[in-house]
């Protein structure tokens, strides 16, 4: 049987390595997708946002629509 280590502690054999993503760190994808949808329907002032986040983006990109693009651009978005 082999070992098992109790909760908590690292098995010997990956002590050192790093396996996984770090601690804390996050997927930002459904963040860009809500800011870049709202940014795209910006000139429509009925489109119906998928998520309450796009909602937001939607509603500062009606207001703020070049400075959203310029951030978008400056970011890799578009």
């Amino acid at each position: 049987m082999p070992y098992s280590p109790p909760k908590g502690v690292r098995p010997p054999q990956l002590e050192g390595n790093r396996s996984g993503r770090p601690k804390g760190s996050r997927n930002w994808a459904s963040a860009w997708r809500d800011c870049y949808w709202g940014f795209m329907h910006a000139k429509e002032l009925d489109a119906e946002p998928p998520t309450a986040g796009a909602a937001l983006w939607h509603a500062f990109a009606i207001e703020n629509y070049w400075e959203l693009h310029d951030f978008l651009e400056r970011n890799g978005v578009i």
